[in-house]
């Protein structure tokens, strides 16, 4: 055991990793820059923050603090997004929660249930919160769907489990049912199964819900999604756009203000519901009457100080840089003391230790 024992392990997939895989699945990770400045924010707020980037790095160190008490364990800070697999963003939680040590982040469950976007519109209609009408299409249907009768057209065509816009460009404006069958039978199996619901053609907002079911939850203003003119590489909010090369897009808060209320207590609804700890980031957008419909919600949202919604709409009410990183330690270690790791504290005797 080193002399520095660290009190937080960033948990973190890089934006630079070099690896066998193609470029598309780095998509959603941090870049380096903004990952050494996390890890310098959490040295300034006292914390002796590690960054670990690999899956077996971290069963390393967790072999290694596992020598500790409880109470004494560190922080696994959770930025992993991994690729091609319904639980990636479940991965951590659940490892920390099974070997005994406090996260960041909501639990394995909410992050399953956030990552199938048409998942969490079914948790969401049945909360009242108002969602576009749509249908899953899956990988083995999708030459012989059933067309729902609730979808109109033109609708929008996304992947159910993917982020950053992955799967989304220009055709994914669906004019006809004709189109939308040519349509499925060509895309790559990957990013299947897909989410097919009505197009809506009006403003798209993001608002960060902060807390915990033991804290409250706190809901930032209501930012407006623009894409710069000079900067635009397409028309809509698609894979090209999320690119870390182009980042085209910006948050303007001019959100009317009975909208804004409607778009900060549905949100909060949703995530009380669902039990999220930590940071939020639900999504929104507008038919073209100006009527808000949910979209999806990101417990693994970014937190790149530099380019990152969240911690834009962060700072629209909730509070200063230095304050997002604290909270979320904060929540981390009060769900610590949640039901839920009393499995991994209190099953620690071996049959062979009583012999």
């Amino acid at each position: 055991m080193s002399e520095a024992i660290s009190t937080v392990i960033v948990y973190a997939d890089l934006h630079e990793f070099t690896g066998e895989f193609p470029d598309s699945y780095k998509q959603e990770w941090e870049s380096s820059a903004s990952i050494e400045r996390i890890l310098e924010l959490l040295n300034e707020l006292g914390e002796v923050a590690e960054l670990v980037t690999t899956p077996k790095d971290l069963l390393e160190k967790l072999n290694q603090y596992s020598s500790l008490g409880f109470k004494d364990r560190p922080v696994i800070f959770h930025l992993m997004e991994g690729f091609r697999s319904r639980n990636r963003e479940a991965l951590v939680p659940a490892t920390a929660e099974f070997f005994g040590f406090p996260h960041t982040g909501s639990d394995a469950f909410a992050q399953n249930v956030s990552l199938d976007k048409n998942l969490t519109k079914i948790f969401a209609k049945s909360l009242g919160i108002p969602v576009a009408p749509g249908f899953s299409i899956e990988y083995e249907t999708r030459k012989n769907f059933v067309l729902s009768k609730e979808v109109v057209f033109p609708c929008f065509l996304k992947p159910s489990g993917e982020g950053s816009s992955l799967g989304i460009g220009e055709k994914s404006i669906v004019q006809n049912e004709k189109e939308l069958r040519s349509l499925t039978r060509d895309l790559p199996e990957e990013y299947f199964p897909y989410l097919v619901e009505g197009y809506l053609s009006g403003s798209e907002y993001t608002i960060s819900v902060m807390g915990s079911s033991k804290s409250g939850y706190r809901a930032s203003r209501a930012g407006r999604l623009i894409l710069r003119e000079d900067l635009k590489v397409e028309e809509v909010y698609g894979e090209k756009t999320k690119s870390k090369s182009a980042m085209p897009e910006t948050l303007v808060f001019d959100c009317p203000v009975e909208r804004e209320l409607f778009l900060q207590e549905q949100s909060l609804s949703f995530c009380k519901a669902l039990g999220t700890s930590g940071p939020a980031r639900l999504d929104w957008k507008c038919d073209d009457a100006g009527e808000p419909f949910f979209l999806e919600i990101n417990l693994t949202p970014g937190l790149s100080p530099f380019y990152s919604t969240f911690p834009i709409c962060y700072r629209q009410g909730l509070g200063e840089e230095k304050s997002l990183f604290s909270e979320i330690l904060m929540i981390a270690r009060s769900e610590w003391e949640s039901p839920r790791f009393l499995y991994s504290k209190l099953k620690t005797n071996s049959i062979l230790s009583k012999k």
